[in-house]
């Protein structure tokens, strides 16, 4: 048995969301295959009316299914489908991390936009010269006005949701940095200076 995780809204903060948790009849831990089904299952639930029509306010893709480590402790008093429980520490650290690394692309593609405007805005920061015809055609350009307050309403965003950040997306790290020693481990204990009969050496 494979479980997952349904989250309801992935607009919400971490701290807010909740969702079901799902049971995949299938062996395979977190796969292609049983990401699917589990997102079948929710499908069927929501369309059949077993769940709240309402629970989903954004619509219900794979991007709402997350994995359930075996060895999670909510699956010892959750044992059906379809029950509410809140979301694992683990899984809102993923969705913290998913929301950054969109809030830093749009940061870094309105900056790129607006690198041109740099002199202009250094010019009048400074305050020490003025504008030359270039750079005034640049100012008075209605995009000018829109992108740098574009750039300072993401930066803002940016810093709004890292302070209310839960602080598990370092549990991702967490979980890579295990997977990758585990990795290790097995390499280690496999036995070295065997050679395979078949290449004609003894």
């Amino acid at each position: 048995m494979t479980h997952f995780v349904a989250v309801n809204d992935l607009e919400q903060p971490p701290e807010e969301q909740e969702g079901l948790l799902i049971e995949v009849p299938h062996k395979g831990g977190d796969n292609p295959s049983n990401r699917e089904k589990a997102l079948e299952i929710v499908l069927t639930m929501w369309e059949q009316g077993e769940i709240d029509p309402d629970l989903f306010p954004n619509g219900l893709t794979s991007e709402n299914i997350f994995f359930v480590p075996p060895d999670s402790p909510r699956l010892e008093k959750l044992d059906r489908t379809g029950e509410s429980l809140p979301i694992p520490p683990i899984v809102k650290g993923a969705q913290e991390i998913i929301h950054l690394t969109k809030l830093q692309l749009e940061v870094q593609e309105v900056a790129e936009v607006a690198a041109p405007y740099v002199p202009v805005i250094e010019a009048v920061l400074s305050g020490n010269r003025p504008l030359n015809n270039s750079e005034r055609e640049i100012a008075r350009d209605k995009k000018y006005a829109k992108v740098i307050t574009k750039l300072g309403e993401i930066v803002a965003s940016v810093s709004d949701y890292r302070e209310n950040c839960t602080g598990n997306a370092r549990l991702i790290l967490n979980a890579i940095a295990w997977q990758s020693q585990q990795g290790v481990e097995n390499d280690s204990d496999t036995p070295t200076g065997v050679v395979d009969e078949s290449d004609g050496v003894i």
